[in-house]
């Protein structure tokens, strides 16, 4: 786990704006620059606390801290690339109202874009050799190409058309010419209805990522019947379907910790693919986690990185 104390944060984060302009992306009040404004306001705050000062609960506190750390974590990525693609994806990024709460279908575009350079970043920053592009992510695993789309349904009522255009537009991307060896690989958020209005997973430090993955499984085999997706109409070299979920964890009223996890359903049409993706993926994440590949694989789900960005000394979020 890595810690982020505010100073580190905000010291990091400044350069977010030259490197903004140098893609050609005015800089302006914007959903990330809210998020990165709240990380100071949290900082005052502790020290008003500190000096025994009521506290004062603030708006859209945890929800924007929560994607400041996705903010940083794209920066670490990709502030060395200048990609019109990743401009592109940034632009969209950027829009979008500030608290999840006030997100609509007509405006999810925002945070269905940052779904997308997240994943890319995750896997960027644990070494994966990864490109933006159409389809979304291209990343190398194994040895082996795989092509990624994207989703993340306003509802679970929606998953499985997603799940199925995604799926569509990857047979596409399968048979360009000079993509013969590569796969297929079907990315779904399932944060935006499992977590409504950005409020924190509260859950004890010993149980925290245990609870997660358990509320993932629980959460797919709730809907599986109304998600169960039509397989005939995968092209073979899809391996894999992977549902996503990411939440502000909140330890005791105390801590604040991003956390996620992954569950993966391999495909039986696609043996090649799925094998290489269950030998390689779990133990990608296996390394930044710090425990053994046998038991990332036995936690029925892969983990991705826990940021601590601050206390709040004791006191309620």
């Amino acid at each position: 786990m890595e810690r982020i104390p505010y100073d580190s944060f905000l010291k990091e984060i400044a350069k977010l704006d030259d490197w903004l302009g140098s893609l050609g992306i005015s800089v302006k009040k914007d959903r990330w620059h809210e998020a990165v404004s709240m990380v100071r306001q949290a900082k005052e705050q502790r020290q008003q606390v500190e000096r025994g000062i009521p506290f004062c609960p603030i708006p859209n506190y945890v929800p924007a801290l929560f994607e400041a750390l996705e903010v940083l974590n794209v920066f670490r990525a990709f502030s060395g690339d200048s990609s019109l693609m990743l401009r592109e994806k940034l632009l969209r990024a950027l829009s979008g109202p500030s608290s999840p709460a006030h997100e609509k279908p007509d405006n999810s575009a925002a945070r269905n874009a940052m779904f997308e350079l997240m994943l890319a970043a995750d896997w960027k920053n644990l070494g994966a050799d990864v490109k933006l592009g159409e389809p979304d992510i291209e990343i190398v695993v194994g040895g082996a190409i795989f092509r990624v789309e994207c989703k993340r349904p306003f509802s679970a009522r929606s998953v499985r058309r997603n799940i199925e255009d995604a799926a569509g537009q990857l047979s596409k991307a399968l048979e360009v010419s000079g993509h013969a060896g590569s796969f297929g690989l079907v990315a779904v958020s399932l944060s935006r209805f499992f977590n409504l209005g950005g409020g924190p997973f509260l859950a004890a430090e010993d149980s925290g990522r245990k609870g997660l993955n358990d509320a993932l499984i629980r959460t797919i085999e709730n809907h599986k019947h109304e998600w169960k997706w039509n397989t005939a109409r995968f092209h073979e070299r899809i391996a894999s379907v992977a549902f996503y979920l990411a939440v502000p964890w909140d330890i005791n009223r105390e801590r604040l910790i991003y956390l996620s996890t992954t569950k993966h359903f391999l495909q039986a049409k696609c043996p090649v693919g799925s094998r290489i993706l269950r030998e390689n993926m779990d133990r990608l994440y296996a390394v930044r986690e710090g425990c053994s590949e046998r038991d990332q694989y036995r936690a029925r789900g892969w983990p991705t990185f826990t940021f601590l960005v601050g206390e709040t000394g004791g006191r309620k979020l």
